[in-house]
This record gives structure tokens, C-alpha cells and sequence, in this order.
């Protein structure tokens, strides 16, 4: 289950406080600033209670001349075509839980990352910083911070999963990001790539049998309805990414840029919370839906799943990369 100390640590790491920000109108009138902010997951999913609270504050700080028009819920597309108008400066900021790129897409390496405090050194390393260098440089995108995110878990609708040969067989919606579809594949799964907003209905009408996801995903999107099991499985960890196009950050006034960023860190907290706030809530939904939740071996998935990602690792991910994130989870 998610672990309150990661959460709230990882979520207030390098915060400023409401107080300490002190944007106002005595720094002088902000120029007007309108922004196209997108994401694909639901507004009441901790990430988009985080940038709800970042939008209402932005205008509210700069006197009314910080106006953001948000579109959650894959209003203006999903991800990739997210990633493309992000690059063409059509929007200005997407935040998303999937990597923009093969490196950002490392953390869906499946019993890989030991926590969140794992995935955190990774984003505090060289490595990391090499990332965003090379992103901003091919595709004119910053990484402006990352949050924390629930763990992804897995649903089916033929039999709780608690061990590595429960999902024998299962037709499971997998994201088609290669070191998690293929580790699926691996150990026994039948993984099915498909557009997210296919899923409920897929699962409806028995196309697939289960798929992955944090727990604010599954209820914030109803699965729980057409789905008889959840395990906990914990097998990402991946963090939520906050992409700015770089050409326009830069260009921004520096007010508004220092206030952007202010609340970018305060929203990393808000989300941090509702993830603990909202994990009751959540099972509470699940089991209203005559859903039921499992516990599984998680020492046996990692067993399972170590070899398998030794050999492909550093086929997807690359070599140096995957021998960083597993030295990072062994400090």
C-alpha cells in the first residue's frame, strides 16, 4: 500500500510555504499572461487537484493577470499529441505521468524502483540532468519538476493476482512503453497496447481482461465497475512530469516566471496530499463496486521480474542508464 512517510517527504522536498510566497501586487502588476495547460488524467486525480490549486492561485496572486486555461481529461488529445503541440509552442505546459522519451519512460521499468525516495535520487542525478539537457535541445521541452504519483496496480476480471504465474494468460491493456509491455510479456501476460479512452469499454465487453493503474486512475475513470479484481501489485512507481516548452518559459517575465515556479512546488505538495487523502476514499469506491482488493507477494514479483529486466534493461533503457537506477536503489 502507499507509504505515508514517501509521500509526504517526497511531495514537500525543496517546497516554498504559501508564506514564503510572496508574489503580490507590492512587486508591481504582473504583465497579462494567458497559458494553454493540458493533462490527460481526470481533474480529481491528485495531479489535477495539484494544478486546479496552481491555476486558481496564479490568477488570484498576480491580481488577475495570470489566467490559465487548463484541459484535463485528454480534452486537447492524448499524450503523444500532447508532446507534439508542447514542442510546437501551441501549448505551453502538459503535465503527464509518461515520459516524453525513452529516458523519462525508464521509471516503467515493472518491480524496478524500490520507492519513491529510489525514483527521487534518479531525478537528483547527473543522469537525470543530462535528460533534460538533451530533451530541451531536440525537442525545445523543459522538465520543470517532477511529483509524486500512487503506484500503479492491476485489474482483471478473472482472478485476484498474487504471485507471478497468476497472470498467465491474462489479456491486460499494457501502456506500449517496451521495457513494461515486453516485461509483461515476459512473465506470462498477454499484452494488449490501447488508447486509454478505449479501456472501460474494452473491459466491458470482455475485448481485454484487466489493465494497470495507480488507484486514483482506476476510480477517478469508474473501472472498478467492470473489473471483480484489484491487487495491489505496486509495479511502477513512475512520477508525474510537468513539461514546459522552453522557448517560452524563457521568454516570460521573471515575475511570473519566479511565480510559476512558486506554486508549481506548492501544487507538488497539494498532489502529494490528496494521494494520502484520497487512498480511503478510493478503496471505499472499489468495494462499493463489489470489487474486491488483494494483497500480493511483492518479493516474489521482484524475484520474478529481476533476471527479466537484467537482460532486457539494457536493451530498452540502455546500459549506463539501467546500471544507474540500480546502483541508486542500492544506496
Amino acid at each position: 500500500m502507499i507509504n505515508r512517510r514517501d509521500f509526504l517527504q517526497t511531495g514537500s522536498a525543496g517546497l516554498l510555504t504559501a508564506s514564503t510566497a510572496g508574489y503580490s501586487l507590492a512587486q508591481g502588476a504582473m504583465p497579462a499572461t494567458r497559458i494553454r495547460m493540458t493533462m490527460i488524467v481526470s481533474p480529481k486525480e491528485p495531479l489535477g487537484v495539484g494544478m486546479e490549486y496552481i491555476v486558481r492561485e496564479a490568477e488570484k496572486r498576480s491580481g488577475g493577470a495570470i489566467k490559465i486555461d487548463f484541459f484535463p481529461s485528454g480534452q486537447l488529445g492524448q499524450d503523444l499529441p500532447a508532446f507534439e503541440q508542447l514542442s510546437a509552442g501551441t501549448i505551453n505546459i502538459h503535465a503527464s505521468g509518461f515520459g516524453i522519451n525513452a529516458n523519462y519512460n525508464s521509471f516503467f521499468a515493472p518491480w524496478l524502483f524500490n520507492d519513491f525516495a529510489h525514483v527521487e535520487r534518479v531525478l537528483e542525478s547527473s543522469l537525470a540532468q543530462t535528460w533534460n539537457a538533451d530533451l530541451e535541445k531536440t525537442r525545445g521541452v523543459r522538465v520543470l519538476m517532477a511529483y509524486p504519483r500512487a503506484a500503479r496496480q492491476m485489474t482483471n476480471s478473472k482472478r485476484p493476482i498474487r504471485v507471478p504465474d497468476d497472470l498467465k494468460g491474462l489479456k491486460l491493456r499494457v501502456p506500449e512503453i517496451p521495457i513494461l509491455f515486453n516485461a509483461f510479456k515476459e512473465l506470462g501476460a498477454e499484452p494488449v497496447a490501447m488508447n486509454f479512452g478505449e479501456v472501460y469499454t474494452a473491459l466491458q465487453s470482455g475485448t481485454i481482461e484487466g489493465q494497470e493503474n495507480p488507484l486514483p486512475t482506476i476510480v477517478g475513470f469508474s473501472l472498478q465497475e467492470v473489473q471483480k479484481f484489484i491487487s495491489l501489485t505496486e509495479h511502477v512507481r513512475a512520477p508525474e512530469f510537468i513539461y514546459v516548452n522552453a522557448r517560452w518559459w524563457k521568454a516570460l517575465d521573471s515575475r511570473v516566471r519566479d511565480l510559476l515556479t512558486t506554486l508549481f512546488a506548492e501544487g507538488k505538495k497539494v498532489a502529494a496530499q490528496a494521494i494520502m487523502s484520497q487512498q480511503q476514499s478510493n478503496i471505499d469506491s472499489i468495494k462499493k463496486a463489489g470489487a474486491s482488493i488483494n494483497e500480493v507477494d511483492v518479493a516474489a514479483f521482484r524475484a520474478k521480474a529481476k533476471p527479466i529486466l537484467d537482460r532486457i534493461g539494457p536493451q530498452y533503457l540502455g546500459a549506463d542508464t539501467y546500471s544507474a537506477i540500480v546502483r541508486a536503489g542500492q544506496q
